[in-house]
């Protein structure tokens, strides 16, 4: 429960925003992991819950998922303007790991 959330947390902050952007992006991204963690739960422990299958509920969980990922993979490309060319190589390959995990 919280190491998602945590991780999304560190990784704004790594992105070095602005305060303001950052507080959007984290308004955004923590609920998302919340609605993930949740709908992904009942999946995993393989509950029949309200005559929903446990694959089903995997399947839910990946919107939250998909949500997260498009934000950072946007975030991460606003960034690129202030980032050096070395730095923007490696946010160009984050931005890549990011879609293939």
């Amino acid at each position: 429960l919280l190491t998602v959330p945590l991780l999304l947390v560190e990784l704004v902050a790594v992105l070095a925003l602005a305060k303001a952007a950052q507080s959007s992006i984290l308004n955004r991204l923590v609920p998302a992991a919340a609605a993930m963690i949740a709908l992904g739960y009942p999946g995993d422990a393989k509950l029949d819950i309200m005559g929903i299958a446990p694959s089903v509920w995997g399947l839910l969980s990946t919107i939250p998922f998909l949500y997260i990922l498009y934000v950072l993979f946007v975030e991460l490309g606003k960034s690129l303007d202030r980032q050096s060319a070395d730095v923007q190589k490696k946010v160009k390959i984050l931005r890549l790991l990011l879609i293939a995990t």
